[in-house]
């Protein structure tokens, strides 16, 4: 193999790498619109799809560390609290509707088997 051999495989294994990055893109992007539709269609659960389980997952929830120190600060509210605040603890004190609008939800998901 000559040198200009070498160099035109290597502008083909670039040229190739290009493509499949485009099509690994274009891929991603369309999986993320198909798991979208599924989302905004689909409560949360599993369901059966012909020889597939898809699972709809709504995303774990946390505390908003800083919502909560700013709407109950540990100074007059130290049983929330332990290193970070106590969900909980503040979900029995306050109830789900006072702690509900300082909780934070992960991205939805799906899961195709």
């Amino acid at each position: 193999m000559t040198a200009t051999d070498k160099y035109t495989a290597l502008a083909d294994q670039a040229r190739r790498i290009i493509d499949l990055q485009a099509e690994i893109d274009a891929r991603k992007t369309e999986i993320e619109a198909i798991k979208t539709g599924i989302i905004e269609a689909w409560p949360a659960g599993t369901y059966e799809a012909g020889d597939l389980k898809v699972q709809v997952k709504a995303g774990s929830q946390r505390i908003d560390a800083k919502a909560f120190e700013a709407k109950y600060p540990a100074a007059t509210h130290p049983t929330f609290y332990d290193v970070k605040p106590n969900l909980a603890k503040a979900r029995k004190e306050l109830g789900e509707l006072a702690v509900a609008p300082l909780l934070k939800r992960d991205k939805p998901g799906v899961v195709v088997k």
